[in-house]
């Protein structure tokens, strides 16, 4: 008897979690967000990301915008990544950013571009 009721029990309780996975919602980009940004989502949401690179910064800079998804912009400059000896990313790769936090946007890997005050 008791492991009928363990096995019901735990039935209902495997049947009551929701193992469903399923993919962030990227809402529609506005105008003012370029077209070459990309959605990176975070725990509160989300923002628009571009990140560039060119041969006039140093190995470990890149320049980043952040745009919320209003269109208003978070950040618009230099960046560096942390730790710096990490300078090469996949930085055109949105599955590479895991969020930002207004100061850092977090890349996979236990990387950071940090924003340049």
């Amino acid at each position: 008897m008791k492991k009928i009721l363990f096995l019901l029990l735990t039935l209902i309780f495997v049947s009551a979690c929701d193992f469903q996975q399923s993919e962030p919602e990227i809402p529609n980009k506005p105008s003012g967000v370029p077209d070459k940004a990309f959605w990176v989502s975070g725990l509160d949401g989300g923002v628009f990301v571009l990140i560039e690179k060119n041969k006039n910064l140093e190995a470990n800079e890149y320049l980043g915008e952040i745009y919320f998804v209003s269109g208003d912009i978070g950040y618009k400059g230099k960046m560096s990544i942390f730790p710096k000896d990490n300078a090469i990313i996949d930085y055109m790769n949105p599955r590479t950013y895991q969020g930002w936090d207004g100061g850092t946007l977090y890349i996979e890997g236990n990387k950071q571009l940090k924003v340049q005050e």
